[in-house]
């Protein structure tokens, strides 16, 4: 009795002490309550030692302290105290949808009042908010079916169907744009005879091809140097804001992908070349104002697509242009980049 006279008092805190597992425990009788640590907070067990009827195992709550409240709340049959762990990711990650949908919107007018303002805007230039919209419609694509799960409002959700719808006339428009410009730009002539690439996809390689070939090598104290700065700029961000490292540094949306989606998402991008040219020219241009060497993952898979379409001379234009930039070889993709680069002659041996 005096178990329950304490326990149906006042106090959730005193009376605990330690299983042989070194978890806080409570026993009244056959009964006892266990609070542990397990998926990424704690639970409570209350377990009838005697009659060996399944003990009951709590959801996970957030610290300690809450599961032993609501272990005694529990007990007393009262109301819970705390919300369990599920419920708050639940929440944080409807709050994380929305506030994604939100920032699409605020992306999408970026753009179209950089389109609206700058009706001259060349191939390269355009290249950039290209790759921006492919890559929010194709993460649309699957992210409106993660917001009904997720129970995002039904007005955000109708927003991003409407965003979807806008994106759409966007890359339109943009591609019109780019269509144009490449009709009114002087011939390269035929790379090879052979070469297997539509015109659009060969201007798309011409032009990250033109990109690097235009920009002139930064030296290693001004890559330090930006880079020192957008790494203390990114961990600002993270301290203030509670952003993750990639969302802090501004890193491409797909990375932040889980690994199941993310995994099918680059089966199918290795094989698309215009995909793999609009990530390394952002990748590019990210390094020019950040000096955050780009993944060589991206500049690989061209050369191997351009060999694949036959397109020996681009591939070489491309590796030659590239190697300007980053000749070393520092690590083992590095290092297969230059050494196809010199086996085709785009670089000295």
């Amino acid at each position: 009795m005096a178990f329950l006279n304490w326990l149906f008092g006042r106090s959730s805190t005193k009376g605990w002490t330690v299983s042989e597992n070194g978890n806080p425990m409570l026993v009244d009788g056959s009964t006892r309550i266990t609070v542990f640590a397990q998926d990424r907070g704690w639970k409570f067990c209350i377990a009838e030692v005697e009659d060996r009827t399944e003990p009951y195992f709590s959801e996970a709550y957030a610290s300690e302290q809450d599961a032993r409240e609501e272990a005694v709340a529990f007990y007393r049959e009262e109301p819970p105290r705390h919300q369990p762990l599920s419920v708050s990711s639940a929440e944080s990650r409807r709050g994380r949808w929305e506030a994604h949908i939100r920032e699409r919107t605020s992306l999408i007018e970026e753009i179209q009042r950089l389109l609206s303002e700058n009706p001259a805007l060349g191939i390269t230039a355009l290249r950039k908010p290209e790759a921006k919209v492919a890559s929010h419609i194709k993460q649309l694509e699957w992210q409106i079916a993660q917001y009904h799960r997720s129970d995002v409002s039904p007005e955000l959700i109708a927003l991003s169907e409407r965003q979807a719808q806008t994106l759409a006339q966007l890359a339109k428009e943009i591609g019109a744009r780019i269509k144009g410009q490449q009709e009114l730009r002087p011939s390269r002539g035929a790379s090879v005879q052979d070469s297997q690439l539509t015109d659009e996809l060969a201007g798309k390689v011409d032009d990250v091809i033109d990109l690097l070939a235009s920009e002139p090598v930064m030296d290693d104290e001004k890559r330090e140097r930006l880079h020192r700065r957008s790494m203390n700029a990114a961990t600002t961000k993270m301290l203030d804001q509670g952003l993750t490292f990639g969302k802090a540094s501004g890193a491409p949306d797909f990375l932040n992908r889980d690994e199941a989606s993310f995994r099918a998402f680059m089966r199918e991008a290795d094989q698309d070349l215009s995909w793999q040219c609009g990530t390394v020219t952002e990748a590019f241009q990210r390094y020019l104002a950040t000096g955050e060497v780009p993944a060589p993952h991206y500049p690989m898979r061209i050369a191997v697509l351009l060999r694949k379409a036959r397109d020996f001379a681009r591939e070489k234009q491309f590796l030659a242009a590239w190697c300007k930039h980053f000749p070393s070889g520092n690590g083992t993709t590095y290092a297969k980049i230059v050494e196809r680069a010199k086996t085709c002659g785009a670089v000295p041996s």
